[in-house]
């Protein structure tokens, strides 16, 4: 990583790297909505300074996630300015905090050298297929799911089957994006990790980081220098997981609803 970014930056990046059905703007705030699917297709980002009070800057976030029948979320760096000033005026958080990791893609791939397919075959897809699908969320997702994951110009769907059963045992999503801020400046890009999942029968043979290694190939190959990704701390699996790879948390963020 030639220069790490602050928060603001990275927030700005990973909004670049997840989807969404509508947007507007309020200010330097990008709002998003996709019928309440995912916190992050449904929240607004502050990628810029306001323009208005923040009372007033609320008040036109809530009215538009109110149109549509949604809770207005604010997605923040906890112990932000932002998030503290939100704090301030009553605002309470939403969910649970996440932290956002972040990694050099080759010294993961490094990492990932010893990695090799025993009894699988992987399919590589530029949107989610059914079988992709059916893992994700254990298939539980809205037609508007297609939408907001398969939205950017770089994206890729990574599934890998059982050779002998033939049904899909591991999945993996990879979004390639322009770094934010002054990181972005000399061209360098990002990649974004999301929906890294395991059937439960598979689990314990290593596929997860089969699927990491094939979408991180990828990134490289198109420019991707760094990666970052989103887990949260009670995911055990996923928190050893990433560790051993060399992710390091550069911030924890939140939602605040707002009303």
């Amino acid at each position: 990583m030639a220069e790490t970014p602050t928060a603001d930056a990275l927030i700005a990046t990973a909004a670049a790297g997840w989807g969404y059905a509508e947007s507007t703007q309020v200010d330097g705030w990008h709002l998003r909505a996709a019928e309440g699917f995912t916190h992050r297709a449904n929240s607004a980002w502050p990628l810029g300074p306001l323009e208005r009070p923040l009372p007033d800057a609320v008040s036109a976030v809530q009215a538009w996630y109110a149109e549509r029948g949604l809770p207005a979320l604010v997605q923040v760096a906890v112990g932000s300015e932002l998030d503290l000033a939100l704090v301030e005026l009553g605002h309470e958080r939403a969910d649970a905090l996440a932290w956002r990791q972040v990694a050099n893609v080759s010294e993961v791939l490094d990492t990932l050298l010893s990695v090799a397919p025993i009894g699988v075959k992987e399919t590589f897809t530029d949107e989610p297929t059914d079988d992709w699908l059916s893992l994700y969320r254990s298939g539980t997702v809205p037609p508007v799911a297609r939408q907001v994951l398969g939205s950017g110009e770089s994206v890729r769907f990574a599934t890998i089957y059982d050779s002998d059963t033939g049904a899909p045992v591991a999945i993996g999503r990879a979004a390639v994006v322009p770094a934010a801020g002054a990181d972005g400046q000399d061209g360098s890009r990002w990649v974004g990790l999301s929906a890294i999942e395991t059937a439960p029968s598979a689990r314990r043979r290593g596929l997860a980081k089969l699927v990491m290694d094939a979408l991180l190939e990828w990134a490289d190959e198109q420019g991707a220098t760094d990666a970052f990704l989103e887990v949260t701390p009670d995911n055990e699996a996923a928190v050893g997981l990433y560790a051993a790879l060399g992710f390091t948390t550069h911030h924890e963020f939140h939602c605040r609803v707002i009303g």
